[in-house]
């Protein structure tokens, strides 16, 4: 018998199989059981995450003739729907199958009554590559179908959809899956498969999949056959082609030393070894901004490349600071590999960059150990930490240098303004208004669809009587959510749901750090002294006091949301 994919052989033949999704296998379970089967739904998420496998066990729920549990796995209609060979379980691929002539073709069969099941079940992968005159022709079927017909739709882009096909479904998002999810399950698979695998290659192979399970099965599938033995994380990274997480973090011990033969040699060798240098160079930043996170938090369960072990030796050895100007070089690189065709060389550059900044950070620590010196009592104007007017802010703001360039791809505001807004916003505002954002989210109107198709997993950082600062995930999110067609869509939505006008701005993840970070060190930056009268002495601002304050602005990691 031909070998198996273990994709293939796994994939999950009852909800109880499913890993993760459990708020989508839970309403689907529940609709089966109250008899309320919609005629559309719309399943939208990355590749690997389960798509394609929840619809199958949807359809095989609503045909399995079993009285007891559903599905059985063992009447006639669950076993030809597992084995592809359903007559009333269409599946097609809009990828190649996108045509208007192939869509009419699909609306003529509708018509006719099941075969073998109580409902003939349409799922088509990929309907985000259908062509509009496609769509057009679908939309009709789509909105009064026979009521023996049911439509699931997949895709991994839903903004391509039309909002006409999107309004007529049910739509349910789904997730990445958690790295330990993903753990988890390759140990039971090994177990089965009785594979031994050491608990590094599984860390490493859980983090290759970036949330899809049928990705870290096909690497599984990959390893089992090139490992004699048991499976390793070099092992891993010699099919996969990528540096384990000891090389990675070699680079930052050869920084910290200014060992520049090192890295220079290091990155040699991985280039040789087929190393994908701008894959190389994101793993960087994110053990960067993972330190940086961890710093601030104190919380090791956002932690996905590092233990916190090795994220509180990061900080240690090179200063918060100093990683968020890795991720400023790391970063400016990698928007150059697109034109370049000599990745290594730019790498190495920025790895020579950090060891500049590293050599600085070390000298500007020095600097500030030697000059502190008792000094006369006076009383010296503090940064104020009071919601002031705007013109007064704006006042002081020219006074003050800054080294950092402004945060990248945020339209409309500088560093200074973001700065500003931090300054109005407090804890009052957050408590008063995190309801009302929530209420924003849930939004299902058709009209704001457009745009609050970006706010999955959107969390609000910080907001002002006039602003709203929120974190999505990355750039090309930002992007989409400032479009001024998106972002005059999303305030006139904020408005209704705040009861004000607000200037709604939306930065990333990596942004949202930095932009605490700014805030932390305008804060913590001495302003020009002025003697006054020694009347009362004012009572110094301490780094607790100003750790409190962002703690109420952005929450206890420093830009989220979050109530003990």
């Amino acid at each position: 018998m031909a070998y198996k994919a273990l994709y293939r052989k796994y994939r999950p033949t009852t909800f109880d199989e499913v890993v993760g999704q459990q708020h989508i296998v839970l309403t689907l379970q529940n609709a089966v059981k109250n008899n309320k089967i919609a005629h559309a739904y719309l399943f939208c998420g990355p590749r690997g995450t389960g798509k394609t496998s929840i619809a199958k066990l949807l359809a095989k729920t609503i045909n399995c003739t079993s009285d007891e549990k559903r599905p059985c796995g063992q009447c006639t209609n669950c076993i030809d729907i597992q084995n592809s060979a359903h007559p009333d379980v269409i599946e097609l691929d809009a990828a190649t199958n996108n045509g208007v002539d192939e869509v009419r073709e699909l609306i003529d069969k509708v018509k006719y009554a099941p075969i073998e099941g109580k409902y003939k079940v349409y799922i088509i992968d990929e309907v985000h590559m259908m062509t509009a005159s496609a769509f057009n022709a679908l939309l009709k079927t789509l909105e009064e179908p026979p009521e023996y017909c049911v439509f699931i739709l997949a895709t991994t882009e839903p903004h391509k959809v039309l909002p006409t096909i999107v309004s007529r479904c049910q739509r349910f998002d789904f997730y990445k899956l958690p790295a330990n999810l993903i753990k988890g399950k390759l140990k039971e698979i090994a177990v089965k498969e009785d594979v031994k695998i050491e608990e590094s290659a599984l860390d490493l192979i859980a983090e290759l999949a970036d949330g899809g399970m049928r990705d870290a099965l096909s690497i599984l599938d990959q390893c089992i056959a090139y490992s004699q033995d048991v499976i390793t994380a070099e092992d891993v990274a010699m099919v996969y082609g990528v540096a384990t997480k000891e090389e990675k973090l070699c680079f930052f011990d050869y920084v910290r030393d200014k060992d520049a033969e090192k890295v220079v040699e290091l990155a040699h060798k991985l280039s040789a070894r087929g190393i994908d240098i701008p894959r190389l160079t994101l793993d960087l930043i994110n053990i960067c901004k993972e330190s940086v996170i961890y710093d601030y938090s104190g919380n090791d369960s956002q932690l996905i490349n590092l233990t916190g072990t090795d994220a509180r030796k990061l900080v240690e050895e090179h200063t918060v600071t100093g990683l968020l100007n890795y991720i400023d070089a790391l970063m400016d690189v990698s928007n150059k590999y697109r034109n370049s065709l000599d990745s290594l060389s730019y790498f190495e550059v920025a790895l020579l960059k950090m060891m500049n900044y590293q050599g600085k950070e070390k000298s500007a620590t020095a600097t500030v150990t030697e000059e502190v010196k008792p000094e006369p009592v006076k009383t010296v104007e503090q940064p104020k930490i009071i919601e002031e007017e705007p013109e007064v802010i704006k006042e002081e703001i020219k006074t003050v240098e800054t080294t950092r360039p402004a945060v990248r791809r945020i339209k409309r505001l500088t560093d200074d303004e973001f700065y500003n807004i931090f300054l109005k916003a407090n804890k009052e505002y957050k408590l008063q208004d995190a309801a009302k954002w929530n209420s924003l989210l849930a939004n299902k109107e058709e009209k704001y669809n457009s745009v609050t198709q970006y706010l999955t997993g959107a969390k609000l950082m910080a907001d002002t009587p006039e602003n709203l600062v929120i974190t999505v995930q990355d750039c090309e999110l930002t992007d989409n959510i400032n479009e001024e067609k998106n972002l005059a869509l999303l305030e006139e939505l904020a408005e209704k749901e705040f009861g004000r006008h607000l200037n709604v701005i939306a930065v990333t993840e990596e942004q949202t750090v930095y932009l605490v970070n700014y805030y932390k060190s305008r804060i913590n930056q001495k302003q020009p002294e002025t003697v006054v009268e020694p009347v009362k002495e004012e009572p110094k601002q301490t780094e607790n006091n100003i750790e409190e304050k962002l703690k109420g602005l952005f929450g206890p990691r420093g830009y989220e949301i979050t109530e003990d």
